[in-house]
């Protein structure tokens, strides 16, 4: 192996080159770069201090908010702050052009300057301890060397020879200590060795960027990646924006503000509610429509519900808005297409008749008045803009019938006085809400300019703030754009392989492997079609963040595959899109983004095409279902601001002018309903005599293309009438039995009049028995038709025929992609009746199911042969044993499974750790490993199913590197056979009381959520004295430590008013306690003894009724042996939060077989340690005798485990890092 060298556009990631330099900033810039060369040809022989100096002028213009100076003997460096008090961020050797020996070249890297930047960033990484260098570049003003800090990591500072001589030498250990011999002797023979080894770094020369003649000019085409290589957010890995969708909360709060509303967090959840009465201004949406509500005489009781409704689907409609503003500013390149202003809307009057007399609208239908006032305005075609019925019912109303009145400013407002102060006082309510809306860039492509990052608020941002108000009573926990990014570029790529090897008869294993069988056009054309027949669905799709995910990935394969096209049917291989931080980027072949600039007939073109793809993709591809219309409708808000983006001018036959394109209707394909909750089953068959598929697919097509809304009606109801029929010719088991009844009916026949006396009487009562079992028939068929628990269901066997066949039969979907909700049954939300449907319809979720299981197991159902499903889940997933079915399904009846553990937190308010799993409907293969962390993915192994399924649990802990997978089954092995479990064999295992919890107690304890959270607060059962008999000492899992209890200081009035209260004798007399929550440490089970009347919750499992000594099983329970089973046996370490020991681990923990001598014998040394951990504040010396009684423990439970001197050996090494 040698050097790998990347190119300018190579080094950067493709988070900088989708940096979009302004014009200005492109000119300013290039201004600077053409006179720091202009300098440096002027004085070529001059000496490297001088050439040193220009080029640290032309990096300050580069870098102004960055301190620049030298650094001991380090030439220059880039700091990260301002002051010479920041860290070095950026080293520099810079050498003079005529100084051609020492300067590093394609020819010869291995020379003094090279030898020198290892030397400095090795000085600032081990002596100042400097963990913030990003980059080293050597440098001589035209060629640039640039080596990433993680390669100096990877190949010097891990270079344990290295570091030795290095450190050696500055102590004056070796033979000489000049810096001749220590490059020469020392760094040289290591940059050889990391040359041989693949040691990666970038090289340019300014020169090949200038144009061919004696001024000096920058080439155009290679400005803007030059200055995006000069950028901080390049060279010092600055933040360039924000995560996607991360909440801007300065936005977020002071809009809240507007609308009357605010946040609060209940029981780990945050919610959306109206201000304190304190705090409530009439001038606000809330209040506003409350003031009227109540002089419409609406009940008291419904105003507050009503009034957050509204004014959350006004908000909804004004944030649109902004951001079609933003683009017709964009597309236009002029201010005056800004309409959100108070000129235009002085009054909320104005804005009604601009919701639905304008954007509602063709221009042609627009009264005279609204085509002159807002000539510049598209029709939208959206159903955002058609009232709600709520908007036009007897409770409620329409905007128009607000009043303007005054408004405080926020405290924290982002609109600023000429002081530079923040503004207070009062204004007028929409002249607040217009200036507060323009004080933030609606773009929605990426910029580099000089504003404030924190202003942006694009398409990503904006749709976490219509998930968040629009989930105001249940709270919403968004995922982050990197997840649904990352999930999307996973999945689509692997189902687009398998779509073309499907339909081509091709054998590609990745896209690289289908790009190089594109050879034609014409392969081009076919391909882009068999994309477009994918069929990908998110059944709990809330703001629809993973189908835009999933548009955008799919047009970034379009573009990698060459196989996009125009609407002429030409190639479109001189632009490529691609995906970053969650956005599509278009960019042209110089690496410059792309931009609608209307008039121009290439821009046109490509504006056109990309609409045009996104529309087929939308329509095709993309459906979605939520239990919540809000999230529905704002999820097809999404997906109409995405067409948005590269909506496009034309001319327009009815008014003869110039008007944006339309946009389609795609609501059709986001359905609302409970996912989980279907009469019909997928594989239940369609009477042959229902002829109407194709009529169906036609009327969803018409319906998505229309942009009459008489003829929507129309198309919508012939829809409703063949669901309807398409309802009663699935043939269930009860219409089946009805069908049969009637067969075995017409079969006996009518009576014979001619029959023996004996034979009509047999024949009549064939007959009332048949006649009665097809009464019940009739009855449980018309049951299950007219079953209120489907009401809100969602029949996937019928409600999108793009997954039917031509006969009828369900199909299913390509892909399944999720992050379903995680809710417990447990917690009351579900009734008796859905609790039993879940149990018979998901025979993979067993007791107390949560509805990520369900969501995992529905997928099964509504995917066809080999598509693929990818989901986001709780982590429990992989370790809880209610789940052991479910996890050997996925193991024996899925292949490509892959299982990504996430060590990084990725929703921050959720107390929840979570993993992606995801597979194909096929059978089994490989199963890859792997975990998240830091925000990398680390492969950790591919394994059989078989390899899986040998363990209880998903243990990826075991297959890591350093790990022998077979050390540990052996270790696991000889324990389990030299042993028996705790529980029967030796003890009881039981939960502790159980204090709160809704509806439970006697009296039941409220169900109200803010009763609840008072009685929680209030404690009112907890005492810090012993009040009477009934108050019994309490202690929680903190108050024990291996082989000690720390006594509680607090007593707990016991009674049946408790939740679960247990029997009191389970809290007396001989027991152990172990804390349900382990250490993460070698020694994870923390286990004490005692015999006192104290009373546990569950942070505590109690091992009681013991059959043998009971400080034999503490010093068992406490060996680090037994901590090296439990953690690689449950692999409960892998949840970082709240990692847990679950009752039934606990039962199932060994005791090693052994002699009444052999129990003794380890009871006497536990009883010495016992006695040592008494004493508070322990000397050296009784500390040291703890430690060598934990060996002997140890030692000894390992001797009755019979293991051997290796497997010894591996549990004496054992510790977590």
């Amino acid at each position: 192996m040698s050097i790998q060298g990347l190119t300018l556009k190579q080094s950067m990631s493709k988070n900088i080159q989708a940096i979009m330099p302004q014009e200005d900033d492109k000119l300013v810039f290039e201004a600077n770069l053409v006179g720091f060369l202009e300098n440096l040809y002027a004085k070529p022989e001059e000496s490297e201090e001088f050439q040193k100096n220009l080029l640290k002028d032309f990096l300050k213009e580069c870098f102004p908010n960055n301190f620049i100076n030298t650094i001991e003997r380090t030439d220059l460096a880039i700091y990260n702050g301002p002051s010479p008090e920041s860290t070095v961020g950026i080293l520099i050797e810079s050498k003079s052009l005529k100084n051609k020996s020492e300067m590093m070249s394609k020819v010869n890297y291995n020379t003094k300057a090279f030898q020198e930047i290892i030397h400095y960033y090795l000085n600032e990484r081990l002596i100042r301890k400097n963990l913030e260098v990003k980059k080293c570049i050597i440098t001589n003003g035209l060629e640039w060397f640039v080596i990433e800090a993680k390669e100096i990591e990877k190949h010097f500072v891990k270079n344990k020879k290295l570091i030795d001589l290095y450190n050696k030498w500055r102590l004056a250990q070796l033979s000489s200590v000049k810096t001749d011999f220590l490059f020469k002797e020392v760094i040289a023979p290591a940059i050889d060795k990391a040359i041989n080894d693949g040691l990666i770094l970038a090289h340019f020369d300014l020169r090949n960027a200038l144009k061919q003649n004696k001024k000096i000019e920058i080439q155009q085409n290679k400005l803007t990646q030059l200055y995006r290589f000069f950028t901080p957010e390049n060279l010092l890995n600055k933040e360039i924006f924000a995560d996607s969708n991360k909440l801007n909360k300065g936005f977020y709060d002071e809009l809240l503000f507007l609308m009357g509303l605010e946040e609060i967090k209940v029981d780990n959840k945050k919610i959306i509610q109206r201000l304190p009465a304190n705090k409530r201004q009439l001038g606000s949406f809330v209040e506003n429509v409350v003031d009227r509500l109540q002089m419409n005489d609406v009940p008291t009781e419904k105003q507050q519900e009503i009034a957050i409704q509204l004014t959350v689907v006004w908000v909804n409609r004004i944030l649109f808005l902004k951001l079609l503003e933003s683009q017709l500013i964009a597309f236009n390149g002029e201010e005056k297409y800004k309409f959100l202003t108070k000129n235009l809307l002085p009054t909320f009057d104005d804005i009604y008749y601009l919701f639905f007399g304008v954007l509602a609208k063709k221009v042609h239908q627009r009264s005279s008045e609204m085509q002159e006032k807002f000539p510049q305005i598209p029709y939208l075609n959206s159903s955002l803009f058609e009232e709600t019925e709520l908007e036009i019912s007897r409770d409620g109303l329409g905007i128009d019938r607000l009043r303007e009145h005054q408004i405080t400013f926020y405290s924290k407002t982002i609109l600023k006085g000429k002081d530079g102060k923040r503004k207070t006082g009062k204004v007028e309510f929409l002249t607040y809400l217009f200036d507060f809306l323009s004080a933030y860039d609606f773009s929605t492509s990426v910029r580099h300019n000089k504003k404030d990052k924190n202003n942006l608020i694009n398409a990503a941002v904006l749709g976490l703030i219509f998930e968040k108000i629009n989930g105001y009573r249940e709270g919403s926990f968004y995922t982050p754009g990197r997840i649904t990014m990352y999930m999307s570029r996973k999945i689509i790529r692997d189902a687009v392989v398998e779509k073309i090897n499907e339909i081509k008869r091709w054998n590609c294993k990745n896209i690289y492997e289908v790009q190089f069988n594109i050879t034609s056009l014409d392969d081009a054309k076919e391909i882009n079609k068999i994309i477009n027949t994918l069929k990908i669905c998110d059944p709990a799709v809330g703001s629809g963040h993973f189908l835009v995910s999933v548009l955008n990935e799919l047009i970034a394969i379009k573009s990698e595959l060459r196989v996009l096209i125009d609407h002429e049917e030409r190639s479109m291989n001189d632009i490529r899109c691609t995906v970053v931080n969650d956005e599509l980027i278009i960019q042209d072949f110089n690496g410059d983004n792309f931009t609608y600039k209307r008039g121009n007939p290439e821009s046109e073109r490509i504006q056109k095409a990309i609409f045009l793809e996104k529309r087929k993709l939308i329509e095709n591809c993309l459906f979605g279902v939520d239990i919540n219309p809000n999230s529905a409708n704002i999820c097809r808000l999404r997906l109409w601001i995405e067409l948005l983006k590269n909506s496009y001018y034309y001319l327009e036959k009815e008014s003869k002018t110039q008007q944006l394109i339309t946009l389609p209707n795609i609501d059709i394909n986001i359905k609302v309903g409970n996912s989980l909750l279907h009469k019909f089953r997928v594989d239940d068959s369609l009477d042959k005599r229902f002829s109407q598929i194709k009529n169906y697919t036609q009327l969803v097509s018409d319906y998505k293309s229309t942009n009459n809304k008489r003829k929507k009606q129309d198309i919508i109801n012939q829809i409703d009438q063949i669901k309807l029929n398409f309802l009663s010719s699935i043939e269930t088991p009860e219409l089946r039995k009805v069908k049969r009844l009637n067969s075995n009916l017409a079969k006996v026949g009518q009576i014979d009049l001619f029959a023996s006396k004996e034979d009509v009487k047999k024949q009549r009562e064939e007959i009332l028995e048949i006649e009665k079992k097809l009464n019940k028939a009739m009855a449980d068929l018309e049951h299950s038709r007219q079953n209120p628990l489907f009401r809100k269901g969602l029949e996937w066997r019928m409600e999108f025929p793009e997954i039917l066949d031509d006969d009828g039969n369900f199909v299913g979907f390509d892909v399944v992609i999720a992050n379903p909700p995680y809710i417990y049954s447990s917690e009351g939300v579900f009734s008796t009746s859905e609790k039993r449907y879940f149990e018979q319809e998901y025979p993979l979720s067993k007791y107390q199911a949560n509805t990520f299981g369900l969501f995992l197991e529905l997928s099964f159902k509504i995917l066809r042969k080999n598509g693929l499903y990818s989901m986001i889940i709780p982590n429990t997933f992989l370790t809880i044993g209610q789940y052991n079915t479910m996890r050997r399904y996925i193991l024996e009846n899925t292949g490509d499974v892959f299982i990504l553990n996430s060590h990084d937190k990725i929703f921050e308010d959720a107390s929840v750790d979570n993993c992606i799993i995801s597979g194909k409907i096929s059978s089994p293969s490989l199963v890859e490993l792997a975990e998240l962390q830091n925000e990398e993915v680390n492969v950790i192994k591919k394994v059989g199913p078989n390899e899986l399924l040998k363990h209880q649990v998903f243990n990826l802990s075991v297959f890591k590197e350093g790990k022998n997978p077979l050390d540990i089954s052996t270790i696991i092995k000889s324990i389990e056979d030299n042993s028996k479990i705790l529980e029967p064999n030796y003890a009881i295992v039981r939960d502790g009381l159980k204090v709160y919890q809704k509806g439970k107690g006697e009296p039941k304890q409220t169900h109200d959520d803010n009763d609840f959270k008072k009685l929680k607060k209030d404690r009112d059962w907890f005492s810090p004295l012993k009040v009477d008999k009934n108050y019994w000492e309490i202690i929680k899992g903190e108050h024990i430590d291996r082989f000690k209890i720390f006594r509680g200081k607090e007593y707990i009035r016991y009674g049946r008013h408790l939740a679960e209260p247990r029997n009191p004798e389970m809290f007396m007399g001989e027991r152990l306690l172990i804390r349900q929550i382990p250490r993460k440490a070698a020694y994870s089970l923390t286990v004490m003894h005692t015999d006192k009347p104290i009373m546990h919750e569950r942070s505590l499992i109690a091992i009681r009724n013991l059959k043998i000594n009971s400080y034999f099983i503490l010093g068992v329970l406490n060996s680090k042996v037994e901590s090296y089973y439990a953690i690689h046996k449950y692999d409960f370490l892998q949840r970082k939060t709240f990692p847990q020991l679950r009752l039934y681990q606990i039962k199932e923990l060994p005791i090693p077989n052994a002699t009444q001598e052999e129990q003794v014998h380890l009871s006497n040394l536990v009883e010495k340690q016992i006695a040592l951990h008494t004493t508070s504040l322990p000397t050296e010396n009784e500390r040291e005798e703890m430690t060598n009684l934990d060996h002997a423990i140890n030692e000894y439970v390992m001797d009755l485990y019979k293991l051997n001197q290796e497997e010894k050996q591996v549990i004496r090494d054992f510790k977590i890092e």
